[in-house]
């Protein structure tokens, strides 16, 4: 039985949830979420299950998943950022039950729930959590399938190949093959560590073989319905070229250097001097360590090895990886550095104070201070004070893993502070404005034809959104064709002086959505004030 304080544990279920669904629909949708919603939503509209689309055009390069949840969760709570994110914040919060499956079958309670509270509280975790992107969705496959593997492992199961061949489907038509080289890294260290060679039987090879035909079921509907291939040279170009001959995202090969850690926070020096200890004793490591340290270490660095090697890399490709290190932290709990734990409790006073200092850098960059803001900031300072009183001073030479729970309870808050309070009041967006302006003018006036006017970018599917848009959206690239075939026209990015003399002579208005950080975000709005209603701003 767990001798982990009562009140730190119902402290910790309380802050998992609040920080995974407060104020989840309060931001507006940002970098590719609208990709999300926006297929979804007309997907709804155009009553298909296997052909997204964007700007009613075939969106078929992702896995469906996201995009069939999204839809049932907009189709039963209507469209809306809460919509489009609930799925993958419950099946987040779904992942940290699976988590503790994990880890109960790893370590003795305490630090079951004190695996699971890092897994938690990881930056990777609760910000991905909110967003409605695939990221969450593998996550949550991967963790779900090593947690089937662990509890069948032992056993030659059909029901135990088919389940983990489920859960590891779900992560590959969530996100893509990565899930599937991850676990497959995974399970294959662990035979050879293990010599679980049983497993390459019979009913192994049938449940592969069902994985197979289920993984590209979807694919083969796509293709019926669009009466093409393309969803196949798709997939092959998204999963397999994209690896080696990659036409997009090319990062530098040490961007996971950064990337890996930075999902791992705030324990990331846990991680750090797990792995120097275990490559300085490297010898030692793999003759007296116990075998499931070895597996989850080994596993850890070939996972790494395989998204460095692959030539198309973004920092949010190595999230896999994630459980794998918090199961590779929590053994290393068991024989902590103490010196990191004396680091971590002087950081862990300064936290309140950053709390109100962000007031400063608010006020700095302009914002003004409503009055959710301050009723979060005194209950973050409050508890963040009364944990380290409660739980941190008097246990100076105490409990450990109390000190760590509650360590990783002060830093869960202000990350919650962040991402849960801040960034939804605060967070502003010109495709949200833009696209509701035009909404609103397409109500007060169906009938009108909308374009977009775009030489040099094409407005994004988070405008799309929010306006709400029909039927097809006309892309023009010649100014004379947009001028005398639409009614009302978008131009994503910049407008030139010359374009607003040619507007204004024809009688359209201009209305303005400028982005001073990033000009790409900016929208321009043109339409004929003496012909429509205007719907007032």
């Amino acid at each position: 039985m767990s001798k982990l304080p009562r009140s730190l544990l119902i402290l910790f279920l309380i802050l998992l949830i609040f920080g995974i669904f407060y104020n989840l629909g309060k931001r507006p949708l940002f970098g590719v979420e609208g990709r999300w919603a926006e297929a979804s939503r007309e997907m709804i509209l155009r009553g298909s299950w296997f052909v997204p689309t964007l700007n009613f055009e075939p969106h078929v390069t992702k896995p469906l998943i996201p995009f069939w949840l999204i839809k049932i969760s907009e189709q039963l709570l209507g469209i809306s950022e809460l919509s489009a994110r609930l799925p993958g914040a419950i099946l987040g919060l779904l992942s940290c039950l699976f988590f503790y499956f994990i880890s109960k079958r790893l370590f003795k309670d305490d630090l079951a729930i004190l695996g699971t509270l890092l897994y938690g509280v990881s930056l990777g975790f609760l910000q991905f959590s909110r967003l409605a992107q695939s990221e969450i969705y593998q996550l949550f496959g991967i963790v779900s399938a090593i947690a089937v593997y662990l509890y069948f492992r032992d056993k030659t199961n059909l029901v135990g190949y088919l389940l983990f061949i489920l859960a590891m489907l779900f992560g590959a038509l969530s996100k893509g093959i990565t899930s599937i080289a991850v676990l497959t890294i995974f399970v294959l260290v662990d035979i050879f560590l293990y010599r679980r060679f049983y497993h390459f039987n019979l009913k192994l090879f049938i449940s592969l073989v069902i994985g197979f035909f289920l993984y590209f079921l979807p694919y083969y509907l796509t293709s019926k319905e669009l009466n093409t291939e393309l969803p196949f040279h798709l997939w092959f170009i998204e999963n397999i070229k994209q690896a080696f001959d990659p036409y997009d995202n090319l990062r530098p090969f040490y961007i996971y250097l950064y990337a890996w850690p930075m999902w791992v926070l705030p324990f990331i020096l846990f991680l750090i001097d797990s792995l120097y200890k275990n490559f300085k004793n490297f010898q030692n490591f793999l003759n007296f360590s116990p075998l499931e340290e070895k597996l989850f270490f080994i596993t850890n660095l070939l996972i790494f090895l395989l998204f460095t090697l692959a030539k198309a890399r973004r920092d949010y490709y190595i999230l896999p990886i994630l459980p794998f290190s918090i199961i590779l932290i929590t053994f290393y709990l068991q024989n902590i550095n103490e010196i990191l734990i004396k680091l971590y409790t002087y950081l862990s006073y300064l936290l309140p104070l950053l709390s109100l200092l962000s007031i400063i850098f608010l006020k700095k960059f302009g914002y003004s201070l409503n009055l959710e803001l301050i009723f979060w900031l005194i209950v973050t300072i409050i508890l963040q004070i009364f944990i380290i009183a409660k739980f941190i001073i008097p246990k100076a030479s105490g409990d450990r893993l109390v000190k760590i729970m509650a360590l990783g309870l002060i830093f869960y808050l202000s990350e919650i502070y962040f991402f849960s309070v801040i960034q939804p009041i605060y967070y502003f967006s010109t495709e949200k404005e833009a696209g509701i302006f035009v909404k609103n003018l397409l109500t007060k006036n169906p009938n009108l034809k909308l374009c977009s006017f775009s030489p040099q970018e094409k407005p994004t599917a988070n405008f799309y959104y929010y306006a709400r848009i029909n039927s097809k959206v006309e892309d023009f690239r010649e100014l004379k064709k947009d001028l005398f075939e639409c009614n009302i026209i978008v131009i994503r990015k910049t407008i030139d002086i010359e374009w607003i003399n040619s507007f204004q002579t024809k009688g359209f208005q201009l209305v303005k959505f400028e982005s001073k950080k990033d000009k790409s975000k900016s929208y321009y709005v043109l339409y004929n004030s003496s012909t429509l209603k205007t719907p007032s701003f």
